[in-house]
């Protein structure tokens, strides 16, 4: 009989989710011009020390899904060297989203930070 997750294992994968669909929204509102996926992935990758560390088949269903809710445009961009590639851009709901979801953040960690012992 195969075993499910257990009950740490499934906490972490939808603490994980959460985080990485606001770290995206972080991510793409600092890059005004807009930034590519493989440049969102380096920097999941670089800014949390691994912690949230995608694969392309972790981010590209998180960055479907911010375009499905509006938070996200996505314009194609041409390249000389290459294949066009997509760059995404944060909208303005994306950014009332990423900006509301950033005092809910602050304020959750706060007060968890007080219950730690």
């Amino acid at each position: 009989m195969k075993k499910g997750l257990s009950f740490e294992e499934s906490w972490k994968v939808e603490i994980r989710r959460g985080l990485l669909q606001y770290a995206v929204l972080a991510i793409v509102r600092s890059h005004s011009d807009g930034i590519h996926g493989y440049g969102i992935a380096r920097e999941l990758d670089e800014k949390t020390d691994g912690l949230l560390e995608v694969k392309e088949g972790t981010l590209y269903p998180i960055l479907h899904r911010l375009r499905n809710e509006r938070l996200l445009n996505v314009r194609i961009e041409r390249s000389e060297s290459g294949p066009a590639r997509k760059v995404y851009v944060l909208t303005g709901e994306g950014d009332r989203v990423y900006r509301e979801l950033t005092v809910t953040l602050r304020n959750v960690f706060e007060r968890l930070k007080e219950m730690m012992i």
